[in-house]
């Protein structure tokens, strides 16, 4: 039997009931501290923490699902700390609470509270069978991790020793000491739940894995949601024109950055995931619709970065997972993966013809006829040659009454192509669960009405011309339809999943093709490459050229400092300007620092605050300023969610140089040109200030938004709370904030050492991943293009100075180190082989 000692049963659950104690009592402390609701937001914790106290495994789904949502920072001011600790904090306590109750692991093991060790060895070998894989860290493994936690710990003590200061607050910003620790916190919450990681794999037998899956692809929906609202209430959904790229709720964007892109191509592989091992077909359509927002969510970020980091990992993905399933041998996965890029090229060209004239419309009239043509081509195969004579004469028939009716109706056409395609899809569903030849012949006159529908759609908005272009298209779906029917094997896997999955794929090819051919800002993102890659190279020898000692290079300049050291050393770039407190006989202000050179509208450097506005409503504002020098000041009231701007109520004042008095100023906004959005896609709104004269300073205190009903919509307009419910942004000058480049980034702060640790690290992870010990793992080609996926936005973002997209890129790095390849594997993995089955 296996004999554990008393003593050591205990350091663990003893080293747990200290580790929830103090989780519990640190978010405790923020949630207390939140700037809007307080009370509510330590209720939540608690609620949150017994929740994961009673069922452990739960954080590992809503953590990474509620990543990309739960921060508030446009609201509350709150920059170094988030909603996201409170979070990742709440569910420390819960957990390590779990595993003082119950115990570190099942089986008899124990999981050490550090990072080395973290199984107990049985004393008896038929407890440690080894036939079962249990989560673990190889002795490498655990030592890189605790070097890196090191590390990052050093970049932290040199990070708060540059600023300067030991001064804390609860809103300061990025050029105080606190936002090296806003830097570092990501990986040192990596660390903290790293022992419930391992005890939830090993508790769960590598289920765990899964749910974190499912987590991070429901957190990829969560901010294709997000992605949907935006481009809803601002630009317009199809708008692919506009120079308006999306950044969801990442707030950390405020100031330029990739947060949005780090979090898509980490998550997208998860999306594909769901799609091969949904257990029903119920849900199919759901992973379907879940990648295809997805897409949609890459493509909006006009993003060169996205559009490279996401179809490489996803081909990565392919290659894994052809290696790993029935697929065996090199020249056939070559060959599949050939099929599928000529599948990809022959969709983004048809797409292109289609949309020229025909608009989305009808390209979306000829996808669904290609989603109903695959599983045609493989029913049709069993239809007799009488049984093609009465679906074709049918489906005519059909097609040609559905076109009258359509054209005496409005809008009919879309109305008659929405039948067809309903009849036909009911009609292949019943075929699939019947067998039954009458539905197989029906369905195929469907099949012929949809195609005549499709037609008519094309005719009904984009004229003969997009008749012609789309008719062309449909014949060609028709004829491969019966060449499929007629060859002596069926062109494509009669398996549904697949036929779904290569559905989705043409669907992306179209979506992929209709938007940079359809939109003139990516065609110039596009044009412009190599000047803005000169531009980045000169940035990057800007960023080096500020490490100026060996301890500089050997250390780095310190975690989180390298705004602080831009805006001192670089002082011949441009420069939107920035913000800071005063304090005088104890009465805070703000103070506003102008551009470096003259600054356009959407370039200047702004304080602004979230505010609910009236459309059309008239508002007045009232503050005191002084300058040294007569300054201008910048007043406005735009709909922006975050960095671009829609309508806008816009004021100016020259302040005088009144030395140290101050001087009252009263202002109106006539906010006619603010609309509000539609009722299912609100504006939100910013009262903003700048100061617009180059190289001024203006300080600002007792500011009042007065609305129509003439109440005071600014909260803490007086600064007493410092930057409470205050919030800042840059509309267009982003690199005084980033190095972007997530190695530079490293180099910076924690120097050569700390991006050696990193790369050995990431390393490791991918080589286990690839062709290491957890390689038959199900999980292991989805992580591992999740990972390159990030690292190729890296190439041209610093992405781990956002805090909470950095520690979902650690969490799959230390669960990598830990993943073993077990029995249960291989049931899980025979559910995503290529051939569905």
């Amino acid at each position: 039997m296996l004999q554990i000692n008393a003593l050591d049963e205990w350091r663990p659950r003893g080293f747990a009931v200290f580790a929830a104690l103090g989780c519990l009592a640190l978010g405790g402390l923020l949630a207390w501290h939140h700037p809007l609701a307080p009370a509510l937001t330590v209720l939540a914790l608690i609620l949150w923490s017994a929740i994961v106290f009673l069922r452990p495994v739960v954080w590992l789904f809503v953590v990474p699902a509620l990543l990309p949502i739960i921060d508030f920072a446009s609201w509350t001011g709150w920059l170094i700390f988030e909603e996201f600790d409170i979070l990742v904090l709440g569910a420390a306590a819960g957990a390590y609470a779990s595993i003082a109750r119950h115990g570190p692991a099942s089986n008899g093991a124990t999981v050490m509270p550090h990072v080395f060790r973290v199984t107990a060895r049985a004393q008896s070998p038929a407890i440690a069978s080894p036939k079962i894989h249990v989560a673990r860290l190889s002795a490498v493994s655990g030592t890189l991790i605790g070097l890196f936690g090191l590390w990052t710990a050093v970049g932290l003590f040199r990070g708060i020793d540059a600023a300067g200061t030991l001064e804390f607050g609860w809103f300061d910003g990025y050029y105080d000491a606190a936002n090296s620790l806003r830097i570092a916190k990501s990986y040192l919450l990596t660390l903290l739940m790293l022992p419930p990681l391992l005890v939830e794999m090993r508790r769960s037998d590598g289920r765990a894995i899964g749910v974190l899956a499912s987590g991070l692809a429901a957190g990829l929906g969560c901010a294709s949601l997000a992605v949907l609202w935006e481009r809803l209430a601002f630009p317009g959904l199809l708008n692919f024109s506009s120079d308006y790229r999306t950044t969801a709720l990442f707030w950390e964007m405020h100031v330029g950055g990739a947060a949005l892109d780090g979090f898509l191509a980490l998550t997208v592989p998860f999306a594909v995931r769901e799609l091969l091992v949904a257990p029903t077909r119920a849900r199919w359509p759901l992973a379907g619709a879940g990648i295809l927002l997805a897409a949609y969510a890459c493509l909006t970020t006009f993003s060169r970065g996205v559009y490279l980091a996401v179809p490489v990992s996803l081909a990565l993905l392919t290659i894994l997972l052809l290696m790993k399933g029935n697929v065996r041998s090199m020249p056939s996965a070559a060959r599949t993966m050939i099929q599928g890029c000529v599948l990809v090229v022959a969709m983004a060209a048809v797409s292109h013809w289609v949309f020229r004239a025909g608009g989305y419309r009808s390209l979306l009239a000829v996808l669904g006829v290609f989603a109903m043509t695959l599983p045609l081509g493989t029913i049709a195969r069993d239809i007799p040659a009488r049984g093609w004579v009465a679906a074709l004469a049918t489906g005519v028939l059909a097609g040609t009454a559905g076109s009258v009716v359509a054209f005496l109706l409005y809008k009919g056409v879309y109305v008659n192509f929405g039948l067809a395609f309903a009849c036909c899809a009911l009609l292949v569903w019943h075929r699939q669960q019947s067998n039954s030849l009458p539905s197989a012949i029906a369905g195929l006159g469907a099949y012929v009405w949809l195609i005549i529908a499709a037609a008519g759609v094309a005719l009904g908005w984009g004229g003969v011309r997009a008749l012609r272009d789309t008719t062309i298209v449909l014949s060609i779906l028709m004829a491969w339809t019966i060449w499929n029917a007629r060859a002596p094997a069926p062109l494509w896997p009669r398996d549904l999943r697949m036929q779904f999955a290569i559905v989705g794929l043409a669907a992306l090819a179209a979506v992929t093709a209709t938007v940079i051919s359809g939109g003139a800002f990516m065609t110039d993102r596009f044009s412009t490459s190599e000047r803005d890659l000169a531009g980045r190279l000169q940035h990057w020898r800007d960023g080096i050229g500020m490490l100026n000692s060996p301890a500089d290079w050997l250390f780095g300049k310190g975690a989180g400092r390298f705004p602080q050291y831009y805006l001192f050393s670089v002082g011949n770039r441009e420069f939107p300007g920035s913000s800071s407190m005063g304090s005088q006989n104890g009465k805070r202000y703000l103070v506003l620092s102008g551009p470096r050179h003259e600054a356009g509208f959407g370039e200047l450097f702004r304080v602004a605050q979230r505010v609910q506005v009236a459309p059309g409503g008239q508002y007045s504002i009232v503050l005191e300023a002084r300058a040294s020098d007569a300054a201008r000041l910048h007043l406005d009231l735009c709909e922006k969610h975050l960095l671009y701007i829609e309508g806008c109520a816009i004021a100016a004042v020259t302040v005088q140089a009144t030395g140290e008095s101050w001087r009252r100023y009263v202002v109106d906004l006539d906010g006619a040109k603010l609309a509000g959005g539609p009722w299912y896609a609100p504006r939100l709104a910013f009262f903003a200030m700048a100061a617009e004269s180059p190289e001024t300073r203006v300080e600002i205190d007792n500011i009042s938004l007065i609305g129509p009903d003439g109440r005071d919509l600014l909260a803490n307009g007086h600064f007493a709370q410092g930057m409470a419910h205050w919030f800042t942004t840059s509309d267009r000058y982003h690199l005084p904030w980033h190095i972007k480049n997530l190695g530079l980034n490293l180099m910076f702060d924690q120097g050569i050492v700390g991006l050696l640790l990193f790369v050995m690290l990431t390393g490791s992870a991918m080589y286990r991943l690839v062709a290491g010990e957890a390689r038959g793992h199900p999980a292991a080609p989805f992580i591992a293009a999740a990972l390159a996926g990030f690292l190729l936005v890296g190439l041209f973002d610093s992405l781990l100075d956002v805090p909470r997209v950095a520690f979902l890129y650690y969490l799959l790095i230390v669960a990598s180190l830990a993943l073993q390849t077990g029995p249960s594997a291989v049931s899980v993995h025979r559910r995503i082989s290529p051939d569905g089955s």
